[in-house]
């Protein structure tokens, strides 16, 4: 990223704005020296008009039904000349539904105002007397009214007959009944409590009757209107979306005039320019402007330059992920590239189920579409990333030869575990045969052999991760330029997280006795560390003792670095700073090495959870049709049918839910806090959104 100052003499002012709009990488700034204090006012007041008008006209479409989207060409000889035109433009579309607008908002209102009122009245609804006769009876003092538990115990107290029904949060709906003379009125009112009344103290029923009824008639009416308000607006569509490309190339060409600076001869405007772009911008306002720029420090600038991360389309959606966490610094790795393959991938793995996967598939389309009509950008970008982590997962379903469970495919040979049970409709016609699943089933989580391999693959998956994790953050650190964050924060932790790499790799040794290569390791750390059992082979052992004395080295390094950087940076004692050095270098570090590690285990109990869930429905859909020898039973049973529709939208809904949250964590608590600070900017470069002209 390069910060550009422009210099451009002052008549050519309109067209620099044009061409720095159809450059689309050019992000405004204030000027760090600027020529002058003469700002453009007129373009910053215009910046809170242009922002009015976008929004009635997203309501607009909205309403309308219609795709956010602009649309449209302009025809510029004057910035600020264009931006009245184009309000004006917009103040017409605005006022022609302005009336329909303002009814529909009436309505709602009234119709927000009956809702409070109808909630309100809701608990007495069944009260067919009217409240005067009720309050007025000469023998007892009568009261509604909502109560708390402490205010309904107070009242009790007091002497007071106290019917209630139970509500949410605690409250009761209370019917109060006192002896004539028990100051009901005055010890309601001393305890906060609100006598409840209706208009002319008739029966609640009737109140209610007649509110709901009111209610009922606002909704027909909102229904016809809005009716009539969307199909005006479509015949309006190509129009509004003009307007609405127009103001939005407004809004851009404002907030670079907004930021710029002016004398009696130039113009200057400074901004953030891709370095790989430097030089098309340069040929773009060539014979109108003079350019100079500088590249930014790699770290210890007063401002902090904007992230630009340039990305295939077809990719760049997973980017959104990354926000939720924040935007990279403009000097570190941007874990897009890391997240482009581990976030589907990982999804995949705990959700493999090709049906499953395909409905999910399904619904992200529409949200897709449902986004894009909202002219919602991170809809989209989130409907994206359930794409691509639908497709692997519709992957790891075709492996594992799971549709929708497991009777379409397995039917009841695996549902009962009987080789002479029939098999489902899709078993030989699936596209990954019996013999090719059988050479990978030790490796699949529903195998029968393959949850202690799966362990151990999960762990090895968790390991590499967590390895490639801490090794760009010593990247990012160097990036940086910040010697004392690589050496007392960064690289402590890399050391520490090569040991389990080098633990669930040593298995590799004999890929074809993996599993006990790795139990053979494992059994000498535990007699290293406990003294438990027998030693493992001389050459194993020492391999066992050399990785545990490195992790007490790693630990004792990063505890040192702890205690020194709370000594020196927050000052802290040099008891206090061994002593929480320990306890954040040396015990949470410990701790977190074998939690991160042993986390990724998830990977594999999501896909079992996966798979015998839908296992669960299948046997009980089978049970329902009274254990039959014919799978046709199971499917033309309608509880059977029943109880799989059910099994399975659970499986989607839920699992699908809690699989994308679990993803999201496994990325932001184990891998991203190893390498991953987050705080930068992200880069907004303004642009024209229609075609310009001249």
């Amino acid at each position: 990223m390069a910060r550009v100052e422009i210099l451009s003499p002052k008549q050519k002012i309109n067209e620099l704005i044009t061409k720095i709009l159809l450059f689309k990488e050019f992000e405004p700034e204030e000027p760090r020296m600027p020529i002058s204090n003469i700002r453009f006012e007129d373009a910053r007041r215009n910046l809170g008009e242009v922002n009015e008008h976008i929004n009635k006209l997203k309501i607009l479409m909205e309403l309308g039904g219609l795709i956010i989207e602009p649309q449209g060409k302009m025809k510029i000889n004057d910035w600020f000349d264009a931006s009245n035109l184009v309000f004006e433009e917009s103040s017409t579309i605005e006022n022609k539904y302005k009336d329909l607008l303002e009814e529909i908002g009436k309505l709602r209102g009234e119709l927000d105002t009956l809702n409070s009122q109808i909630k309100e009245v809701e608990p007495f609804k069944d009260i067919g007397i009217d409240l005067k006769i009720l309050y007025s009876s000469s023998t007892f003092e009568v009261a509604l009214a909502i109560l708390d538990s402490n205010q309904k115990k107070e009242i009790e107290n007091k002497e007071i007959l106290v019917v209630s029904e139970p509500l949410e949060n605690n409250k009761y709906a209370c019917l109060l009944i006192g002896k004539k003379n028990s100051k009901l009125d005055e010890l309601m009112k001393e305890l906060g409590i609100r006598k409840f009344e209706t208009p002319d103290l008739i029966a609640p029923q009737i109140y209610y009757n007649n509110l709901k009824q009111r209610i009922d008639e606002i909704l027909v009416i909102l229904t016809q209107k809005r009716e009539e308000l969307s199909k005006k607006i479509k015949e309006d569509e190509k129009n509004i979306k003009e307007i609405y490309g127009k103001l939005l190339t407004i809004r851009d060409a404002m907030n670079i005039l907004s930021k710029a600076r002016s004398s009696d001869y130039y113009v200057q405007v400074e901004g953030y320019v891709p370095e790989k772009s430097l030089k098309k911008l340069s040929k773009s306002l060539d014979n109108i402007a003079f350019l100079t720029y500088e590249y930014p420090k790699r770290y210890g600038e007063e401002e902090e330059p904007p992230t630009y991360v340039k990305l295939p389309k077809s990719i760049a959606p997973l980017e959104s992920v990354i926000e939720f966490y924040g935007t990279p610094s403009y000097w570190e790795i941007s874990p897009t590239v890391f997240l482009i393959i581990t976030f589907p991938f990982l999804f995949g793995l705990m959700f493999p189920d090709f049906g499953n996967a395909l409905i999910l598939l399904l619904f992200s389309i529409w949200f897709y579409n449902y986004g894009k009509k909202r002219g919602s950008e991170n809809t989209i970008k989130l409907s994206l990333v359930l794409v691509y982590s639908s497709i692997v997962a519709m992957v790891t379903g075709l492996l594992a030869r799971e549709f929708f469970g497991p009777l379409p495919v397995g039917g009841l040979r695996e549902l009962l575990n009987n080789p002479s049970a029939p098999v489902g409709p899709l078993y030989y016609i699936w596209p990954i045969p019996e013999s090719v699943y059988q050479q990978i089933s030790d490796i699949i989580p529903t195998g029968a052999n393959a949850i202690i391999n799966t362990i151990l693959l999960s762990l090895l998956l968790g390991s590499v991760l967590l390895f490639v994790s801490t090794l760009l953050g010593v990247i990012n650190a160097i990036k940086k330029k910040d010697k004392e964050y690589l050496l007392l924060d960064r690289l402590p932790l890399f050391i520490i997280y090569i040991v389990p790499l080098i633990v669930f790799t040593y298995g590799f040794t004999n890929i074809s006795n993996y599993q006990g290569q790795e139990a053979t390791l494992l059994g000498g750390i535990s007699y290293f560390l406990f003294h438990s059992g027998s030693p493992a082979p001389l050459n194993v052992q020492i391999l066992a003792d050399i990785l545990v004395v490195w992790v007490e080295i790693g630990l004792i390094y990063n505890w040192a670095a702890k205690a020194y950087l709370l000594k020196k940076h927050e000052h802290a004692s040099i008891g206090s700073a061994i002593v929480f050095g320990f306890i954040e270098g040396g015990f949470e570090a410990a701790l977190l090495l074998l939690s991160n590690t042993i986390s990724f285990i998830r990977v594999l109990v999501f896909a079992i959870a996966h798979y015998y869930i839908l296992y669960a429905f299948s046997y009980m859909a089978y049970l329902a049709a009274g254990n039959p020898t014919s799978l046709l039973s199971v499917f033309i049973n309608p509880a059977g049918i029943v109880i799989l529709i059910i099994g399975n939208l659970l499986a989607i809904a839920l699992e699908g839910l809690i699989v994308f949250i679990q993803d999201m964590r496994l990325h932001f608590y184990e891998m991203f806090s190893k390498f991953y600070e987050g705080r930068g900017r992200k880069f907004e470069p303004v642009m024209s959104y229609i075609e310009l002209t001249q």
